[in-house]
């Protein structure tokens, strides 16, 4: 059933041309219509979570396609946004619905990859193939990112790469510390 909501929200895209409102109105009510049976199991996996970054993720999406108690203001590219944003939520419902590891237990090992050395700098990272070593899907290796952003172990530069600041064993010569560089871009290229 989720599949099938998922294939009902690809059939919003972006035109060129002008929208009646009819058309804008009946695209809203599509994407609530195919979002809202599962706005309860998206608060249960965001209550469940033991991520930061992952509860942030789910509560934007639970806001996103709550309707308005005021009714339905908005355009033709807006509802097609918001479609976006329902199958991603609904991916990611399939997604949580496999067993498999919290996104808190990956950030601890990363973590504890880090602090043993495995990750030394200046190694580049990629985040498929971390995703691979540590057998989890790769939004998981993207959150569990952003939570050790949140610590400090890892920063995040403003052109989206993460570095992954290191241990004071690994402090350089200089009294610099040394960062691994985990680029978005490289990310997506593994």
């Amino acid at each position: 059933m989720l599949k099938r909501d998922i294939n009902r929200l690809q059939s919003l895209k972006i035109r060129r041309t002008v929208v009646p409102a009819k058309s804008v109105e009946d695209a809203y009510h599509l994407v609530y219509s195919s979002t809202q049976p599962w706005l309860g199991l998206a608060r249960t996996q965001r209550t469940a979570s033991d991520s930061p970054a992952d509860q942030l993720r789910w509560e934007g999406w639970i806001a996103a396609l709550t309707p308005s108690p005021h009714g339905i203001r908005g355009t033709w590219a807006k509802a097609c946004l918001l479609a976006g944003q329902g199958r991603d939520m609904l991916w990611a419902l399939i997604e949580a619905l496999v067993p498999g590891r919290s996104v808190g237990s990956i950030s601890q090992e990363i973590q504890q990859r880090i602090a043993s050395g495995a990750l030394a700098p200046p190694s580049r990272l990629r985040e498929r193939r971390l995703a691979r070593s540590l057998r989890v899907p790769a939004s998981s290796v993207r959150l569990a990112l952003a939570d050790l952003a949140t610590t400090g172990l890892v920063e995040v530069s403003a052109n989206g790469c993460f570095a992954v600041v290191a241990v004071s064993a690994h402090v350089s010569r200089h009294g610099q510390q040394q960062a691994i560089t985990i680029c978005a871009t490289e990310m997506r290229a593994a």
